[in-house]
């Protein structure tokens, strides 16, 4: 046996180390395996055998990770809390039972508190992380407190990082200020990240709506991860490319991603994370106007998660509801869904996507004659400093404000906040939705040709996007407006979204070095792009993109 693995315990634990920094779940499991095999006393043996099934645990490999803990025997506090790791992954990836799993991991995790914890232990943090996780699925609001409140106790035992998601995942209305300074601090030393971490982080930069600084970061590694064994990471990973894939607009992208993850996890039998990509991709028909696809998502997810207490997809599910309604332009089923999720004038608790429907809720509201409740709503945001938590929030609250007052000199300054803000061109639908709503409110109050601009920025988006729906009701209203056709839509039509973002900000007066950093490009990257977008506009210089954009002078808003 020794000539076949020629590794001693330390070199065996250091191996182990160097393959996960390098997304080598498979040889780390390996190694340490070998390592446990050679140990000379059963204490060290039982920690790498828990090493060993954690990372096969976390890595997906539920089968192998099992294997690992029955040959220990689960004794020792380290194959106790080996067995509890292991029995939880299972429990949560399989099944998607998270009520269960959350009590055996708490327990455990108050156990080891109670026998006297004083120093940060590996062990500890391991169930913390997946305490979190679990709670984040689970949604519940009685299961965070008592979260937040054994995780109090534990002090400084709980690493920074660890606290990050902690303050991320659950509540991000009421834990989240600060937090997305605190994703960027921890990403400054990628280097010293486990991928588990990197993942985690995505998850946490997810929340705080700044995931595309970072994608960059999960799109040079997911495909190791995934090639390498380390199914769950790369799972998550590609569920968070997707995420911002829609955000920022790149739907046939996002659809591609969706489709790989879901075979993926079909195919390893892991039905929360087969259901989450089902999710995500009936949220993204729905924003399509495909709703009798999104619809049959919806149902198939709800009927698996709502059973089993998975808040975090029902909550998903009710807003694939709110999505397709208001694509149909239903209003009142929009709203019910919506307030399904959140009422109006509140955030509720631990739900993830009470923030982030703010604007459904709202044009619901408006659309069926709620004023008041849309009002409320727009005025809760505003109290609960939403502008501060994330780009996105301060977007959609200043729409939100914008669409609810009857204050014209209050609606044009929520207006111009939001079509300005920096981050405005990184959600190009929420941005495209505002535009709408301010071209209808022009044309009512300033007459159809102060109403062209904004319609027609709108509809260009939407067409863009394939919002198909929504493109039709920007190009009804710019009708009525006066505009029978969107100029220059054909060449627009032939920009990929990166080129058109790319057109916008330069159009905007930014140079290329710092579109670059807002893009997270090379200025030389930046230069290559506008080389192929001039002929598609058929113009031959910058200072003719703001025509042929269709953009006022000094508008820098895209």
């Amino acid at each position: 046996k020794a000539g076949t693995f020629p590794v001693d315990e330390v070199v065996g634990d250091t191996s182990a180390d160097t393959a996960t920094r390098r997304g080598g779940a498979l040889a780390a499991v390996a190694w340490l395996t070998r390592a446990a095999e050679l140990s000379e006393n059963h204490e060290d043996r039982s920690r790498r055998i828990g090493d060993a099934a954690f990372i096969a645990g976390h890595a997906g490999l539920l089968d192998q990770a099992q294997q690992l803990v029955h040959s220990d025997g689960a004794s020792g506090r380290q194959g106790s809390q080996a067995s509890v790791v292991t029995s939880a992954y299972v429990a949560l990836y399989e099944d998607g039972d998270v009520r269960s799993s959350q009590r055996q991991v708490l327990a455990a995790v108050e156990s080891m508190r109670d026998s006297g914890a004083r120093e940060p232990d590996e062990v500890l943090t391991r169930l913390v992380n997946l305490l979190l996780a679990i709670s984040q699925y689970a949604g519940d609001e009685a299961g965070w407190e008592q979260v937040h409140e054994v995780l109090g106790t534990l002090g400084d035992l709980v690493p920074p990082i660890t606290r990050i998601y902690q303050d991320a995942w659950g509540d991000v209305v009421r834990r989240g200020a600060g937090v997305h300074q605190r994703v960027d601090r921890a990403f400054a030393d990628l280097r010293d990240l486990e991928p588990w971490d990197v993942s985690r982080l995505g998850v946490a930069a997810y929340h705080v709506d700044t995931l595309s600084r970072y994608r960059p970061h999960l799109q040079r590694i997911v495909d190791r991860e995934v090639e390498t064994g380390a199914m769950v990471t790369g799972m998550t990973m590609l569920h968070l490319i997707m995420l911002d894939q829609i955000a920022v607009g790149e739907w046939d992208e996002a659809e591609r991603t969706g489709q790989r993850c879901l075979e993926l996890t079909t195919s390893h039998r892991h039905a929360l994370f087969a259901h989450h990509s089902r999710a995500y991709l009936g949220l993204l028909a729905a924003l399509r106007g495909d709703v009798e696809h999104a619809r049959e998502l919806q149902a198939m997810v709800d009927a698996w998660a709502r059973p089993r207490g998975v808040g975090f997809l029902t909550q998903i599910t009710d807003t694939i509801g709110t999505t397709a309604a208001l694509s149909e332009g239903d209003y009142e089923a929009a709203y019910l869904h919506a307030i399904g999720i959140t009422p109006p004038g509140t955030f509720t608790a631990y739900a993830h996507q009470a923030p982030r429907t703010l604007l459904d809720l709202v044009e619901a509201a408006i659309h069926t004659g709620r004023a008041e409740q849309a009002r409320a709503h727009a005025l809760a945001a505003q109290q609960a400093h939403l502008p501060d938590i994330s780009p996105r929030l301060a977007l959609i609250t200043h729409g939100a404000l914008a669409m609810t007052t009857t204050d014209p000199t209050e609606a044009d300054h929520h207006f111009h906040r939001a079509e300005t803000h920096p981050a405005a061109t990184y959600f190009p639908h929420e941005l495209a939705r505002i535009r709408l709503a301010h071209g209808i409110r022009l044309r009512h109050t300033q007459g159809r040709k102060a109403a062209r601009q904004s319609l027609t920025l709108a509809a260009e988006t939407f067409e863009r996007l394939g919002a198909r729906t929504w493109s039709e009701r920007a190009r009804a209203e710019l009708r009525a407006a006066g505009a029978a056709t969107l100029t220059s839509s054909a060449h627009l039509a032939a920009l990929t979204w990166q080129e058109r973002r790319i057109a916008d900000l330069a159009a905007g007066g930014l140079t290329n070095k710092e579109i670059g950093e807002r893009m997270h490009l090379s200025p030389r990257t930046v230069s290559s792009h506008l080389y192929r977008v001039f002929p598609k506009l058929g113009i031959t210089s910058r200072a003719a993109l703001r025509d042929a954009l269709g953009k006022a002078p000094g508008d820098q808003s895209v």
